[in-house]
């Protein structure tokens, strides 16, 4: 049924959310997504060749560079080129990528390879896959939108469970990673159904001074800093969480993910609607408040329930900023750089991934998990402070003012 709004006494159909495009696009990006969240083992094998936290915090950030690197021909290619062509590109990148561990035996030049060429599609995908989805979403229900589409991203964390039933174990990893690149290529059969836009971006250059003014725009700096702050609780749990199980001796360490991904999921399912009815901002701050206490939970964890808990409280933060956080982005940056504002998302993601692991890496080297979990907390709730401030004096006002002038 068609939503129906009222205007001056009149009812107005408006677009509907579940069309056969978006349905296409949910399917891709389920697939796709199977090479990002399989990336959540990745330190497991890494442990297994012998890796300390440093190193893999270090490994796990390298995919950072090449994303940053890339971050303004991808914001180029994504508006000027088209979706479609540049998400070709990225999802035979990571394809590649995963094919390539097989022939990772230790921690040396070859695993760094690999992050790079991984980094450098993902970089491509993540936000060419929310660009297409912002195309294909009626304005009036982008929030909403961004949640139901996100869940196709999250469900393919239950991988990293299903990984562990099937007896796969560290060593094993090896040779599951080729295969699950296969089926991320098969996602780009799905993603070729679904028409590109018909908005064309005016020609630019890859260095726009237009796109950097935009992204500079006061009604963003909230979003960069809440950006950043998520980033780095999702770098931080992603590294090491799953490795912290496994030493403490919990049986079904993997089984994190199964918590995270659902307690995700069925907060999109059942309060998709909420952001829209009491303001996108206003989720945020409790968005991430319920990450930092899955980290506190994890500095103390030493049963399989404490860490699914962590789990949970995690996958709750994640279902709620990350369709928050992405529908900011598109709301207040103009329609035809769409492809570069949620690039910079992208890359401030991959940044705070560069900073983030290994830093926190290096403090459980020295002083053990537990204090680099509480430290990763600590810092969050600290930046909300400043958070609240932005949002505030600049983020509300200035972002209703961009909805006015666009409607104008």
């Amino acid at each position: 049924m068609k939503a129906k709004q009222e205007n001056s006494g009149l009812e107005i159909a408006l677009p509907p959310l579940f069309t056969p495009s978006f349905f296409w696009l949910l399917g891709a990006q389920f697939l796709q997504g199977l090479g990002y969240a399989s990336m959540m083992l990745l330190p497991v094998y890494l442990a297994f060749l012998g890796a300390s936290r440093s190193e893999i915090g270090v490994v796990m950030g390298t995919a950072a560079v090449a994303s940053l690197l890339s971050m303004p021909v991808v914001a180029w290619a994504l508006d000027v080129l088209g979706r479609r062509l540049s998400l070709v590109l990225g999802t035979s990148l990571v394809a590649l990528a995963m094919a390539s561990i097989y022939f990772v035996r230790d921690v040396g030049p070859e695993i760094y390879g690999v992050r790079l060429v991984f980094g450098l599609g993902a970089g491509i995908i993540f936000p060419g896959y929310f660009a297409f989805a912002s195309d294909i979403i009626p304005a009036h229900r982008r929030t909403e939108g961004f949640a139901v589409f996100g869940i196709a991203g999250l469900l393919p964390l239950m991988v990293n469970p299903v990984s562990a039933r099937l007896g796969i174990d560290p060593a094993g990893l090896r040779t599951f990673y080729p295969w699950l690149g296969g089926l991320v290529l098969l996602s780009l059969v799905l993603m070729l159904r679904v028409p590109e836009s018909s908005r064309k971006a005016a020609p630019r250059s890859v260095f726009s001074g237009d796109l950097l003014r935009e992204l500079c725009r006061r009604r963003l700096a909230p979003v960069w800093l809440a950006t950043v702050v998520f980033a780095g609780f999702f770098s931080v749990f992603a590294a090491f969480a799953t490795v912290a199980a496994e030493q403490r001796g919990i049986g079904a360490a993997r089984d994190i993910w199964l918590s995270y991904a659902l307690a995700a999921v069925v907060v999109r399912l059942v309060g998709a609607k909420l952001p829209d009815k009491v303001g996108p901002s206003n989720i945020v701050a409790p968005a991430l408040a319920s990450y930092a206490t899955a980290m506190l939970l994890l500095a103390d964890a030493s049963t399989e329930m404490s860490f699914l808990a962590a789990g949970a409280f995690a996958g709750l933060g994640h279902g709620y900023c990350f369709p928050v956080l992405s529908a900011q982005v598109v709301s207040r940056i103009p329609d035809s750089m769409r492809g570069g504002g949620l690039t910079t998302f992208t890359a401030l993601w991959s940044f705070a991934s560069l900073i983030a692991a290994p830093s926190f890496g290096k403090v459980a080297d020295l002083m053990g998990d537990c204090v680099m979990f509480c430290l990763s907390a600590l810092v969050a709730v600290v930046a909300l402070l400043p958070w609240c401030a932005l949002e505030h004096f600049w983020g509300k006002s200035e972002a209703l003012e961009h909805e006015a002038e666009a409607g104008a």
